[in-house]
């Protein structure tokens, strides 16, 4: 459970840093929000856990991802956000949205899986629960527990702080297929969109920054 915890405050903290920027918190400020952060995802592990096995027992592959965004988007509207469905014209695309005004901060991960990557949870060696069946054999199945915990934690705590911006949380559709991410920058999803924050398993732990200039 820890392992699934780092990236979340990792996560959390990138998009913390860019509230502070435009809304001049001082680094004191920063630290206390923080622990404070950090306290409140403690708070969430069982969701967090339940998010992960939940959506690896769907193991959808890419466009099909319907159990897969039902589930993730009842949690974001239970949780005060705005879910447009059906973006880009794909069934299984949405963006939830909190707050308003700037800055803009998204997120984003993959959420199909891929073929013939079945798999019993919790055993390390290959063992499908279907033979030739699909399976989150990549890890697809992690990354929206990191960027929904995140974001809810933001949003709390925009909430007690009085902070103003957006969240923005994507799903990444068929990236295995085609890689719609690329239409949603064509469609301009991201073009109000200050920070853009990606999850990713992989076989250690660590980030990446990079600079995009999508129209």
């Amino acid at each position: 459970m820890r392992n699934c915890v780092r990236p979340i405050v990792v996560v959390f903290t990138l998009s913390l840093f860019t509230f502070a920027q435009v809304n001049n918190l001082d680094a004191l400020k920063l630290d206390a929000l923080k622990k404070e952060a950090l306290e409140k995802v403690e708070a969430r592990q069982q969701l967090v856990q339940q998010m992960v096995d939940q959506i690896f027992s769907y193991a959808e592959l890419g466009f099909q991802e319907v159990e897969t965004s039902k589930y993730v988007t009842g949690i974001l509207e239970k949780n005060g956000f705005r879910v447009e469905r059906g973006v880009v014209g794909i069934p299984t695309a949405w963006v939830a949205t909190y707050g308003s005004g700037k800055p803009v901060i998204g997120f984003i991960t993959d959420i199909d899986c891929i073929p013939r990557a079945s798999q019993k949870p919790g055993v390390a060696y290959h063992d499908p629960i279907i033979d030739g069946a699909p399976g989150h054999g990549e890890g697809h199945n992690s990354g929206m527990a990191v960027n929904v915990t995140a974001a809810l934690v933001l949003k709390e705590l925009m909430q007690e702080h009085k902070i103003p911006g957006t969240l923005k949380v994507f799903p990444g559709v068929a990236e295995e297929l085609l890689g719609t991410k690329a239409f949603f920058i064509r469609a301009g999803l991201f073009k109000d969109v200050d920070a853009v924050l990606g999850v990713h398993v992989a076989d250690e732990f660590g980030t990446g920054y990079g600079q995009t200039f999508a129209p």
